[in-house]
């Protein structure tokens, strides 16, 4: 999704925070803001048992009224029992303060209407893009609204 390499300028303030075959989650200090990336099909909690403990942990590290990019472009489908696990973590991140969501959703179909039920059942705050770019640069655009 987005390099952590801290030689490059655009880069340097994001830390890794976590990162495995089925996800990564990085937090941009400077913009307050956490990237969170979904990869492929995860089978069942096991493969992606650190999910929480990672969550808690970024959620740690921003401020009230952080943003969020959410990359699900390479989501596959998960099984129907994993959205639960989905709505805990939403949950976690509007109780630490999000102020604004940015997603790019998963090119797969049947992805995508799962990613639309969990979010419409979680109320969570989020506008979709059809690009990483357009959704950060987005968010980059609400850098004055912030009242932490």
């Amino acid at each position: 999704m987005y390099s952590t390499n801290k030689n490059t300028a655009p880069e340097k303030s994001k830390i890794q925070i976590a990162k495995n075959q089925c996800y990564e989650l990085l937090h941009d200090r400077t913009a307050n803001r956490l990237y969170f990336a979904v990869n492929g099909f995860w089978k069942n909690r096991e493969v992606v048992a650190g999910l929480l403990d990672d969550w808690r942990k970024a959620l740690n590290s921003v401020q009230p009224h952080f943003t969020l990019l959410l990359d699900l472009r390479s989501m596959i489908t998960h099984p129907q029992h994993l959205n639960s696990l989905h709505l805990e973590v939403y949950q976690l991140i509007k109780e630490a303060g999000l102020h604004y969501a940015a997603c790019v959703g998963p090119e797969d179909r049947i992805a995508t209407l799962q990613v639309e039920e969990i979010i419409r059942k979680s109320e969570f705050p989020v506008k979709n893009f059809a690009t990483c770019q357009e959704a950060d640069s987005w968010l980059n655009s609400l850098s004055g609204t912030y009242t932490s």
